[in-house]
């Protein structure tokens, strides 16, 4: 026993030296581009998922419903997203931000399920004045139909901020790309049976009762338990943030269609949100995936800087490969539809739409001006500093409504127009924020992204002249779209890829190192 005995500290020691004199591998940050990547792709796939359903439901609408049926539409569905956001919360965010938010998930999901309550509540309520006092069944009817969405909507937040938390996107994504399916499926079911406007109100309440029982399925049903005060002082504290600082992204989003129906008429703000709802669905296709990959992105960095491993600030390190990346991604996109929106919107929707054509050109160019705007949230929470971001959204809100409500009466264009001004303010301000309350370096970020202008400059003139030559062949429009869309992709692409190769876009090195090597 005693040989034994020895033999197992002699073969310790030796495993200890072999250990000791191997060569160190250098710590790295917590997070890799790569995998980060992945996930993105999978949050990507899933947007791209519900941009095409919310797409193709829209233009299948479009076919069926006159724009003033639309602009109604828009009106009540204003309501019920506001009555939305106020039930969710900002509890998702409450769990993602810290490993707190699941140490209490039984209480916070019982405060979701309240708030969701109490807004459908809210909801019903609304719905039940405008049919007795004023007498407007077709409206109340329809915002009744959208109150029952509230309830699911303020319990599936929690769920999501498990499952980002956790990091499963991949199970995040599949389960939306099936609600996305079902919802589209009840959506085109009902406009080609006749239900009108209650399609697109029903395909919204089955995508989120299907989200719901998947992410169920996914993490296990997280029961209900009475809130403690701390819990509950912490949370609404974190809570009023979020939902202030998206009250204000809300006004500005939807003052424009409530403006315009006011002073225009309906059918205009059936136009003008048609617009908006085409930029939204390319906004959202990269605005959310990078909202939470900024989320991951900039707490893992914070973690990695707690650790007290380096001297260097992690979270503004991260912010200067994040952002160019975002830029590199974002400025073809939404330039790309301005340019193509023409033939976008009478392919998609129909001459009918036409009017339409032009609002988004100029409501793509807003949302490229506020394509940095996408991971401010992220960045300022985990340095602590969410409040800061209060006082500029504001201003910044009041910017937009008030060029809304100044320029409305001079037509939708002037509008749309105005919009971009106020993008190009809170863009600014944004960027300030960022630096000053974020830590992240925009000298830098902008030395990172400026050969992106050399590759975007090739993109806009192929799509151009591919246009030019289009109308002198009088091709179709059809064919005319997808060419300039596929000539205008290759072209920035390869464009990329030469100015990695040759000219050195160092972040774009970085951002496809292999898991060995820190960002």
């Amino acid at each position: 026993m005693l040989k034994s005995s020895k033999a197992g500290v002699w073969k310790m020691a030796i495993e200890t030296e072999r250990l000791e004199g191997a060569p160190k591998r250098r710590r790295s940050f917590s997070f890799r581009f790569p995998s980060i990547i992945g996930s993105g792709l999978w949050a990507l796939s899933a947007k791209f998922a519900s941009q095409v359903s919310q797409l193709t439901a829209f233009i299948v609408a479009a076919h069926v419903l006159t724009p003033a049926q639309f602009g109604l539409f828009a009106f009540c569905s204003a309501v019920a997203v506001f009555l939305v956001m106020l039930a969710e919360g900002g509890w998702a965010e409450f769990v993602m931000k810290s490993s707190e938010g699941e140490a209490h998930l039984n209480q916070i999901a019982s405060m979701s399920m309240v708030s969701g309550l109490f807004f459908m509540i809210v909801g019903l309520l609304a719905a039940g004045i405008l049919h007795e006092v004023f007498d407007n069944s077709w409206e109340a009817s329809l915002l009744a139909l959208f109150a029952c969405w509230i309830l699911p909507a303020g319990l599936t937040t929690v769920y999501d901020g498990v499952l980002v938390h956790r990091g499963e996107l991949k199970r995040q994504a599949m389960i939306r790309i099936a609600a996305e399916a079902a919802g589209l499926a009840l959506t085109v079911f009902g406009l080609r049976t006749g239900w009108n406007v209650f399609a697109l109100a029903a395909g919204r309440l089955m995508m989120q009762l299907v989200i719901l029982a998947g992410s169920i399925m996914a993490i296990g049903f997280i029961g209900f338990a009475k809130p403690s005060r701390p819990v509950v002082r912490e949370v609404l504290r974190f809570s009023q943030q979020i939902i202030f600082n998206r009250l204000i992204v809300f006004f500005r989003s939807y003052s424009g269609t409530l403006a315009v129906g006011g002073f225009l008429g309906l059918a205009e703000a059936g136009y003008y949100r048609a617009a908006e709802r085409i930029v939204a669905a390319f906004s959202e296709l990269v605005g959310e995936p990078a909202r939470m990959l900024g989320w991951l992105v900039f707490r893992r960095a914070r973690e990695e800087q707690d650790k007290g491993t380096s001297r260097e600030d992690q979270v503004s390190k991260a912010g200067s490969i994040f952002f160019p990346i975002l830029i590199a991604i974002a400025a073809p996109v939404y330039l790309g539809l301005a340019m193509v929106s023409g033939g976008f919107v009478e392919v998609a929707l129909g001459e009918a739409w036409r009017p339409a054509a032009l609002l988004v050109g100029v409501l793509a160019a807003k949302q490229l001006l506020l394509a940095t705007t996408y991971a401010t949230e992220p960045l300022l929470a985990v340095r602590g500093n969410l409040r800061a971001l209060a006082p500029v959204a504001l201003f910044n809100a009041l910017v937009s409504v008030f060029l809304i409500m100044l320029l409305s009466t001079f037509g939708v264009v002037a509008v749309a127009l105005g919009q971009c001004v106020a993008a190009a303010i809170a863009s600014a301000t944004s960027i300030w924020v960022q630096q000053r309350y974020g830590g992240v370096d925009w000298r830098e970020i902008a030395k990172n992204s400026a050969l992106l202008l050399l590759a975007l400059g090739a993109m806009v003139a192929v799509v151009f002249y591919v246009g030019r030559l289009a109308d002198l062949l009088e091709l179709r429009p059809v064919f005319v779209f997808f060419l300039q869309v596929g000539a205008g992709a290759v072209t920035y692409l390869a464009a990329v890829l030469s100015l990695w190769k040759f000219a050195g876009l160092a972040w774009l090195h970085w951002s496809t190192r292999g898991s060995d090597d820190p960002l």
